[in-house]
């Protein structure tokens, strides 16, 4: 008795000691708050609901209490900047005072923002997923069995988690499989996704056509992607009027304010900073904030290549070098070197960005005739290794390398997942790797049928129409921001030399009282920093990718450097 005693004990202690510090902590503060959370929960019957759809494993009235927490907590700098406010006419206090109230409103909006990121994170995959679900169905193999592979696969980590979730309220929770899809179609905050469980357990209780029913609906993600993507687009146009409206009609009208502020020594050295503090504060956050919210409208992958980022940081280094070097010696002016810099700071993540989308580029245009053509040497009759063998004769621009490597490795008896798995890990395009792993499934799980590769080829096919029309649609922003960059730069040459010219040109040598040449530095300088900036914005508006703006930023600042010496020659500034 005392050993089993023991040992319960032991277990106990041991089970207590594997909770965590934040299951500790959200306890206590649920125990702290459990009455007010509990009232305010009943009042919000919709909450349950939100959370169930949420990536959010916590209750609801759990949820109330840390939110309400976190507001208590948040009322110390509120209250602080009520004092400020009151005992010292502190004007930045007000910035204090709505602390609490946004967070507690973003607290109880929480739910409702994990259920927009899980939602989104689904679209991106839904249509290989869907695709995938389809090819397999065609081949005979069950959804149930296509959830299960789909559990294991890194590929698509949304997807992964929702077929996890629905394998457990089967395997662990009991539930048949109809039921299990009825609840996973009823809180899944994907609409499209919903409506495809939804649907299938309808057919399945009718008994209507499986098959049939998922290549209609695969058609309706098709247009439902192309639908999204056309309305992404006009919200990116209107992202983008509002981008240029802040940073370039808003900048140009601060620009000639604090210019002329201080070109007429109202401003003394205070408005040469606001200008600094504008583009090098201000405009980098307005500029990420848009990033932001066009990455979150804008169809993603899953995965992100990240050499060309790394790069960066570390050629970071050149801006400074740069600049202090040809300052010390007096080479050049210091919007020049400062434009040197910036330029030999992203042209090797150029480089490495370029080198990426090119093999991309290449890879992702030919593989759908290289799935077609593999499907007509299938009809032959032969197996699916002899037909990679067969094609690495055929030429497919930057695939055939692929193609060949993937020959070889066959020919020395290496098995097709291997080659496969091989082949995915090479090549840097997510698109790719999706339709390699589907070809690896039709061969592995379907057995490889025509009717299968047919499947694969249209839907690959149909995926790279999509991915030109995306580009399409998006690459007219791409000239939004080298618009915005040439006006500002332009608007400040000219207004330097409006508002100096006829004074100094003026009988009497009227003196402005202001070194002229250190504020068109200021100005010019803060203006290129702008360009270079709007380029990282061009990259994501058009290419869909902050990657691609390293070329552009290298471009724009360029060309803002020969409009400034090309308007030069036109209007000479004063020194």
């Amino acid at each position: 008795m005392k050993r089993s005693k023991n040992r319960s004990n032991l277990s106990a202690s041991e089970s207590a000691s594997k909770v965590s510090f934040t299951d500790r902590f959200i306890a206590f503060v649920f125990k702290l708050l459990r009455r007010p959370s509990v009232w305010f929960s009943n009042g919000m019957p919709q909450l349950r609901e939100d959370i169930q759809k949420s990536n959010m494993a916590i209750s609801p009235e759990t949820h109330i209490s840390l939110v309400l927490f976190s507001t208590i907590i948040s009322l110390i700098p509120t209250i602080l900047g009520v004092y400020l406010l009151i005992a010292y006419r502190w004007i930045f206090s007000l910035f204090l005072l709505p602390i609490a109230p946004i967070v507690f409103a973003l607290g109880l909006v929480t739910p409702k923002l994990s259920q927009s990121t899980r939602a989104s994170s689904i679209d991106n995959e839904l249509p290989f997923v869907i695709g995938y679900i389809t090819t397999l169905a065609g081949g005979g193999i069950s959804p149930l069995m296509t959830l299960k592979r789909l559990s294991k696969v890194d590929l698509y980590p949304a997807t992964s988690k929702e077929a996890k979730r629905i394998l457990m309220d089967i395997e662990v929770f009991g539930m048949d499989p109809i039921s299990a899809l009825d609840k996973a179609a009823r809180y899944n905050p994907n609409r499209a996704l919903s409506d495809f469980f939804g649907g299938y357990t309808s057919v399945l209780k009718t008994g209507g056509d499986v098959v049939s029913y998922m290549e209609a609906k695969l058609r309706d993600i098709f247009a439902y992607r192309a639908l999204r993507m056309k309305s992404a687009s006009e919200l990116i146009g209107t992202f983008a009027e509002a981008y240029i409206s802040i940073s370039v009609i808003l900048g140009i009208s601060f620009f000639v304010l604090f210019a002329i502020q201080s070109l007429l020594g109202q401003g003394g050295g205070s408005s040469l900073t606001s200008v600094v503090i504008f583009s090098t504060v201000f405009i980098p956050i307005v500029s990420v904030l848009f990033i932001y919210m066009v990455h979150m409208i804008q169809p993603r992958e899953p995965f992100t290549y990240y050499t060309p980022y790394m790069v960066f940081s570390a050629s970071l280094i050149a801006v400074p070098v740069i600049v202090l070097l040809t300052n010390m010696y007096n080479l050049v002016p210091f919007h020049t070197s400062l434009s040197l810099g910036l330029i030999i700071a992203t042209i090797p993540a150029t480089y490495f960005s370029q080198k990426d989308s090119s093999h991309r580029k290449s890879v992702e245009t030919m593989i759908p005739s290289f799935l077609r053509d593999m499907a007509e040497v299938r009809k032959t009759g032969l197996a699916p290794e002899r037909c990679i063998e067969q094609l690495a004769s055929r030429r497919y621009g930057g695939f055939t390398v692929y193609v060949r490597k993937m020959a070889a490795q066959l020919s020395w008896g290496v098995p097709l997942r291997t080659v496969m798995i091989n082949f995915s890990k090479s090549v840097r395009s997510w698109l790719v790797r999706a339709i390699a792993f589907l070809l690896l499934e039709v061969v592995d799980v379907g057995g490889g049928t025509v009717k299968m590769f047919g499947n694969l080829a249209d839907f690959s096919q149909r995926m790279s129409e999509i991915e030109k029309e995306k580009k399409a649609t998006l690459r007219p922003y791409i000239f939004i921001p080298y618009f915005g960059a040439v006006m500002v730069v332009i608007t400040m040459i000219m207004m330097i030399y409006f508002v100096t010219a006829p004074m100094s040109s003026s009988p009497g040598g009227f003196s402005l009282g202001v070194d002229i040449k250190s504020v068109s530095t200021v100005l010019l300088s803060s203006a290129i920093f702008e360009a270079w900036i709007m380029g990282f914005v061009a990259g994501k508006m058009g290419e869909g990718n902050v990657a691609a703006g390293f070329k552009h930023s290298t471009v724009l600042v360029i060309v803002s450097l020969m409009a400034i010496y090309l308007t030069n020659i036109f209007f000479v500034l004063p020194s």
